[in-house]
């Protein structure tokens, strides 16, 4: 897509999450703390609902195990990894102020260079000198380009206490566990490991509210493998197109996708490691069940000088935003057994396993890792639409952060309290519920609509009559009446019928 990106939609979108309590600036009391997010109730609820999703979508389907691990780490553990050496970024000194920019970002962002991430240092000053880029806090002269180390340092104890880091990444707390989790796992491969938790990197000018934050959150899975055993796909995904930007194509300077299946991906040697494919395979139809386009995603190939320091092939999957342009969501390494014989080396403790056929092997890694609070943009962003001047959230049920609102038509004592009779009533079942008898019945349905609640019941006199009320659809705005003892299966028909 070569459309540019549109910065109303950013504004638009960022205004309602303020006004509807799904994320905004944190310590604005204070003047407010870049690289960091609060994310209210309802951005809560939403956030929730995409984690219980790609739980359902990668740790159910393969079978994985879960861990929750530390936050901190021992600084051993990140010399091992090689992140202490290899977690960088490039950036360049404001030689005025003093100001530190990431200086891939501001080339592409202010100065239009595409592709600045993939330049060397050298070729970052000869832009820097051709484009006549200066500091944007203050004009001043640029200096030097140089690489950031994006680990954030933790000093605990007393004393000269023990240096720790904050994990970059959850994967560490994962491999240092695999002797244990492989006896858990009933010592046979492949087997894989999940985590959902915090992680913290030392943005040099974040930028983008969820987008380029220093605190957020991943989703991640190590899959460990027996290099020599390919895998065996689910034949639902065997059929799956993956639109794939490859180095090849990069390197001939077009953007150009080659839509492949898995099926042919495998067949062609597209993946370094055919586990990377296969969970392309399973992210394509994750991203498509929060109501992302799939015509607006892609699998970028990494080039050798974008890829991580462990990844021996890197594709990020990339949606396109109105609002920013491609922006990655989630990466899939193929890490080799880099990580293990790191911690081998370093600790002298022999981490191979003998497999079921009799011989040693290291296993290798398969990592898909995704960042929550830019999925859950993504997903805000692709389901924001505008109706008669105003915007709503059109989320599929699965991911709306309740699943039906409870309304009394007017906020009399009579309709409140049956109301709430089928307020109890659809939370026995496990609907969750909003419930509002605040201002008129047309300012509800809004606030309703705004967060993507996808249906709303309303009580009025006549359900005082005949034991039925309205339920309301979000996006047609269609209504029709059902009776109370109805409820359960029709909002749960209701509710499939609006998964994508």
């Amino acid at each position: 897509m070569n459309e540019a990106p549109k910065k109303g939609i950013r504004e638009s979108l960022n205004d309602l999450a303020k006004r509807r309590g799904l994320f905004w600036q944190p310590y604005e009391l204070y003047g407010g703390l870049r690289g960091t997010i609060a994310v209210g109730s309802t951005g809560f609820q939403i956030k929730r609902r995409i984690e219980d999703l790609w739980l359902e979508a990668f740790v159910e389907r393969f079978g994985l195990m879960t861990l929750d691990s530390p936050v901190l780490g021992p600084r051993d553990v990140y010399i091992a990894s090689g992140h202490e050496g290899g977690f960088v970024d490039k950036a360049v000194t404001c030689t005025s102020c003093n100001a530190v920019w990431r200086l891939d970002q501001l080339l592409s962002e202010d100065y239009g260079l595409r592709d600045a991430e993939r330049l060397g240092l050298e070729q970052l000053e000869r832009e820097i000198t051709s484009r006549n880029v200066v500091c944007p806090n203050c004009k001043g002269k640029l200096g030097k380009p140089f690489l950031a180390p994006l680990m954030v340092g933790a000093n605990l104890g007393f004393g000269q206490g023990s240096q720790s880091y904050l994990r970059p990444e959850t994967a560490q707390g994962i491999f240092t566990e695999f002797k244990l989790l492989y006896k858990l796992g009933r010592q046979s491969l492949p087997f894989g490991v999940a985590q959902i938790g915090r992680v913290f990197r030392n943005e040099i000018s974040p930028r983008h509210g969820l987008l380029r934050l220093r605190e957020f959150t991943i989703m991640e899975l190590e899959m460990f493998v027996d290099p020599q055993v390919p895998p065996t796909p689910d034949p639902n995904l065997t059929s799956v197109v993956l639109p794939i930007l490859s180095e090849k194509t990069q390197e001939a300077g077009s953007e150009e996708l080659s839509k492949v299946s898995l099926e042919k991906g495998i067949g062609e040697g597209v993946f370094s490691n055919n586990w990377v494919g296969v969970f392309m395979a399973v992210a394509a139809g994750f991203l498509t069940s929060l109501g992302i386009d799939g015509s607006r995603v892609r699998f970028r190939e990494k080039l050798p000088q974008e890829r991580a320091h462990y990844a021996k092939q890197l594709f990020d999957a990339e949606v396109w935003l109105d609002g920013y342009g491609w922006i990655e969501l989630a990466g899939f390494a193929y890490r080799t057994d880099y990580d293990l014989r790191g911690h081998m080396n370093k600790t002298g403790e022999d981490l191979s396993i003998t497999t079921a056929d009799g011989h040693q092997v290291v296993p290798h890694v398969i990592e898909p890792s995704f960042g929550v609070e830019r999925v859950l943009y993504a997903a805000l962003e692709h389901n924001l639409r505008e109706r008669e001047g105003s915007f709503y959230l059109a989320l599929p049920a699965r991911i709306a952060p309740r699943d039906v609102s409870i309304f009394p038509l007017m906020n009399k004592p009579e309709l409140s309290k049956v109301a709430k009779e089928v307020l109890a009533s659809l939370k026995r079942y496990r609907f969750l519920c909003n419930y509002d008898e605040s201002g008129s019945i047309g300012r509800r349905y809004a606030r309703s609509d705004e967060i993507g609640i996808p249906l709303a019941i309303t009580i009025d006199y006549k359900t005082l009559e005949d034991n039925t009320v309205t339920i309301r659809e979000r996006d047609t705005r269609e209504q029709e009446r059902a009776a109370v003892s109805e409820l359960r299966s029709r909002i749960g028909a209701k509710l499939s019928e609006l998964e994508p």
